[in-house]
C-alpha cells in the first residue's frame, strides 16, 4: 500500500513538473515565433494596388433590374435575373 501511494504522489509531482516546464518555455517560444513572423511579414514585395475588372454586361443588366424593382418597392425574384 505504501509503495502505491509513493508511486502515485511521485507521478503527480512529475506531471506537475513537466507541465510547469512546458508552460514556462512556451511563453518564450511564442514570443520568438511572433518576432520571426513579424520580420518575415515585413520582408518581400508588398502589394501596391488592386486590379479591378470591369463588370460584364450581364452584371450591369442585373443591377438595372434590381434597382428598378427597388424603386418600385418590390423584391426581385432570382428567375428574373437569369
Amino acid at each position: 500500500m505504501f509503495n502505491f501511494l509513493l508511486g502515485y504522489i511521485i507521478g503527480l509531482l512529475t506531471a506537475i513538473l513537466i507541465f510547469t516546464i512546458l508552460a514556462f518555455f512556451r511563453a518564450g517560444i511564442e514570443k520568438r515565433i511572433k518576432i520571426i513572423e513579424n520580420r518575415l511579414g515585413n520582408v518581400g514585395p508588398r502589394p501596391k494596388g488592386v486590379i479591378l475588372l470591369p463588370e460584364s454586361d450581364e452584371e450591369l443588366s442585373r443591377k438595372e433590374i434590381i434597382e428598378k424593382n427597388r424603386k418600385a418597392g418590390k423584391d426581385t425574384p432570382i428567375s428574373e435575373l437569369m
